[in-house]
């Protein structure tokens, strides 16, 4: 589909790439700074590096101390901030137009140019550190992070984004910095905005400051991790016992991944999904089930999670081992159909009038399939799932020999760990 005016795809001659779509109506800017570098891209003994960069980013540049750097973005009086995942660190800000070349020199200072003194780098590592034990803290939390890593075992796939203490600890700054010299290449980055701003305008704010970076030797390609449908009990004293599942899924650019979406809402996406149905309002089993597609460029994972009374924890195992055997052996109704297509049509509809929304769009788009999508070809694609497509895929992704299965709890008892063996 030919991309609409409003919308402008640049690439540089170092290979950075530049995505902007006007909103007419907007008097935002959203932008943000997109680097192909998170804890996918981390050998063994690097875990946390791609993380912890995104943290000493805002501890002073060149030009800019971290006090400085407050204080200019809190006076633009918009919305800046930066995450990592397993395949980008992005920092990205929102603010009103006539602040988006400020805005954007700041962003790009501090992803371009960090300088970390030694004392910033000792504290921020403890800093890390405690983000990490409040992880461990909250049982959800350090249920799916262990479980996620005992699924992609030996390979990068399974790294925390946070890293482990122990390789937090033990991080130089001089090995930090030729990882980031490494992966911080003008190639490897894409500069995505939406909002009231002009293309030409925009590519030449970003063009002036990233034009000059020079274009290095890629890093090697992040292995393929291979999926293993592990079995973690972990007996812990907590109030409730934790309980997660996980099937093979597939990458984000997968064809099947509109059905995928669809799937998972009719599982445990929504209120009105099956599981939140019969697990919550019609058993009082748990406050919390849901179920979620984690998607990464090439593979991904389907999973569930519950939490619940520690004495009911067989009866929740039962349930759920009957709601997704139901659903991989007679699929999906019409009317799930229907409603799920709704109910995701409607997601898409509500999120585009949001230049942040629209911005990390056009940058997922770009990144995962190397071009424009409209909101008019995924609304088409998401028309197209039929009850064959959903029956098909259940019956694929549903598959018992394939499930994992993590439980934390104050007692566990081993006949839990067959609960989904077929």
């Amino acid at each position: 589909m030919t991309p609409p005016h409003d919308y402008r795809f640049h690439q540089l001659g170092n290979g950075l790439r530049i995505g902007s779509e006007r909103l007419r109506e907007a008097r935002s800017v959203s932008f943000g700074i997109w680097i192909e570098a998170g804890s996918r891209h981390e050998s063994k003994g690097q875990e946390g590096t791609a993380h912890l960069w995104e943290h000493l980013a805002f501890k002073g540049t060149a030009r800019r101390s971290a006090l400085d750097i407050a204080k200019s973005l809190d006076l633009l009086g918009g919305q800046s901030n930066a995450y990592t995942s397993r395949e980008h660190t992005c920092f990205h800000a929102r603010v009103v137009d006539t602040h988006l070349e400020e805005a954007l020199d700041i962003l790009a200072d501090i992803a371009l140019e960090p300088r970390p003194s030694a004392e910033d780098f000792s504290r921020e590592k403890d800093v890390v550190l405690q983000e990490i034990a409040m992880v461990e803290d909250d049982p959800e939390d350090s249920l799916m992070e262990a479980f996620w890593g005992a699924i992609w075992p030996d390979t990068s796939v399974g790294h925390s984004i946070l890293g482990v203490p122990d390789t937090v600890r033990g991080f130089a700054l001089p090995v930090m910095e030729n990882w980031r010299s490494a992966h911080y290449r003008p190639e490897r980055m894409l500069i995505s905005a939406a909002g009231s701003l002009d293309h030409d305008t925009f590519q030449a704010m970003v063009e002036s400051r990233f034009g000059r970076l020079e274009p290095g030797s890629p890093p090697p390609v992040p292995e393929r991790g291979v999926y293993y449908p592990t079995t973690l009990l972990t007996e812990r004293d907590t109030e409730q016992t934790h309980v997660a599942l996980s099937f093979p899924g597939m990458g984000a650019g997968d064809d099947r991944r509109f059905a995928m979406s669809m799937l998972n809402a009719v599982l445990g996406g929504n209120m009105s999904s099956r599981l939140f149905q019969e697990v919550r309002e019609r058993r009082g089993l748990a406050y919390t089930v849901y179920s979620f597609a984690n998607s990464m460029i090439d593979q991904g994972v389907l999973q569930v999670y519950a939490a619940v009374d520690p004495d009911r924890t067989g009866e929740l195992l039962s349930c759920l081992r009957d709601e997704l055997d139901r659903l991989a052996r007679c699929g999906v109704t019409p009317e799930e159909l229907e409603h799920a297509r709704d109910h995701l049509l409607s997601v898409l509809y509500l999120t585009l009038e949001s230049s942040e929304d629209r911005m990390s769009r056009l940058a997922r788009n770009q990144l995962l399939l190397n071009r424009y999508v409209s909101p008019e070809e995924t609304a088409a694609r998401f028309e197209a799932v039929t009850l064959e497509d959903l029956r098909a895929l259940a019956a694929e992704i549903i598959d018992p020999t394939q499930a994992g299965l993590a439980i934390l709890g104050p007692v566990i008892d081993p006949r839990w760990q067959e609960a989904f063996k077929p």
